[in-house]
């Protein structure tokens, strides 16, 4: 079932190995969107949009490993639509084959990006507008889109219900994920979380359950 705060329509699947969540989200007035990583499923993304009457305008990135990029040919092949990264996550993305190898998993040629995300930037879906959190730990370049007014933040492989993600990976900092999750705590305790992998949560649960991020570490 979709999740509409005001305006905002939160669709995802799960998809691939790693059980990666892939987002379609949109303005509910009016029917602009987006895929918030294309990690896999493209068709069943574009199906999403669809069934909402979306048409999806941007493809927004929170960072660039494999599972949350590997649909991005088929993406680009249904849709002109700009694809947005964070520049630090630069070199991820263009070594997401090598990627794909080192976990068994063939992935083809990606599209170049259109569009370089910067911290604090404001991206318009429709009506909504999101703002872009740098919050790097478990890649460079990670980000959250934050939509304030609706009180929801999509935040990849930042922060799980209950956990956070990776820092053992390369290009993984675990004082930069330290520092990141720490800046989490001064966001208000009703905003809505929709992770890469998991169940969604909230912040304020987050804050008074999850280990990593209601103590230092």
């Amino acid at each position: 079932m979709p999740t509409i705060q005001g305006a905002l329509i939160v669709e995802h699947l799960t998809v691939g190995p790693f059980q990666t969540n892939v987002y379609v989200i949109g303005c509910a007035h009016t029917k602009r969107g987006a895929i918030i990583d294309a990690g896999g499923d493209a068709a069943g993304l574009f199906a999403l949009a669809e069934q909402h009457g979306l048409t999806i305008d941007k493809i927004l990135q929170t960072h660039a490993h494999i599972d949350h990029v590997a649909a991005l040919p088929a993406a680009r092949e249904r849709s002109d639509a700009p694809i947005y990264l964070h520049p630090d996550d630069a070199g991820l993305y263009d070594g997401a084959q090598q990627q794909g190898l080192f976990f068994g998993m063939q992935i083809d040629p990606l599209p170049p990006v259109d569009e370089w995300l910067s911290d604090g930037q404001i991206i318009e879906v429709g009506d909504l507008r999101a703002r872009v959190i740098l919050a790097p730990g478990h890649s460079p370049g990670s980000v959250i889109f934050y939509f304030e007014e609706q009180h929801t933040m999509i935040s990849g492989d930042v922060l799980f219900k209950g956990s956070m993600g990776r820092v053992d990976l390369p290009g993984s900092d675990p004082n930069a994920m330290r520092v990141t999750l720490k800046s989490l705590r001064g966001y208000p305790d009703g905003t809505r979380i929709y992770s890469g992998h998991g169940p969604d949560t909230s912040l304020g649960l987050e804050k008074k359950t999850n280990p990593f991020l209601s103590q230092d570490w």
